[in-house]
């Protein structure tokens, strides 16, 4: 495995609606920091394989306290493993799934949602099919 930085390529990638839909804003944040940094992406611009465990720079763990030191890899992991958005190969590292990312279009921001900043109570919101 050999990781690269290549901030010259032309394809960036966002998360799909998938990833918007189904994780958590900790999880949906670790998958947009392996699909946009350079450090987790290889030759071909694509998120590279990750070892589950270790502390080393290009491990599943590391890549997790870059995004928040806050979340603990392995509920990270089981989140990510359980929704079927990273597998597990048999030789142990871990791959994001395709279904995970698409290629961004240009002129478009991205379309992640996340976690408000600020400590304002949501508001209740009906569904789109809801008459009157």
């Amino acid at each position: 495995m050999t990781f690269r930085k290549n901030p010259g390529k032309a394809v960036c990638w966002e998360p799909t609606e998938l990833v918007s839909t189904l994780l958590s804003a900790g999880a949906r944040r670790v998958v947009c920091q392996w699909i946009s940094s350079s450090a987790y992406l290889d030759d071909q611009n694509e998120p590279v394989l990750l070892m589950p465990t270790g502390e080393d720079a290009h491990g599943f763990a590391s890549l997790v306290r870059q995004t928040n030191l806050d979340l603990a890899p392995p509920v990270i992991l089981n989140e990510l493993l359980r929704k079927g958005i990273v597998e597990q190969h048999v030789n142990g590292h871990l791959l994001l799934r395709r279904s995970a990312y698409a290629p961004r279009q240009p002129g478009q921001a991205n379309r992640v949602r996340q976690s408000p900043t600020t400590n304002v109570a949501p508001t209740r919101r009906r569904r789109f099919n809801d008459i009157g």
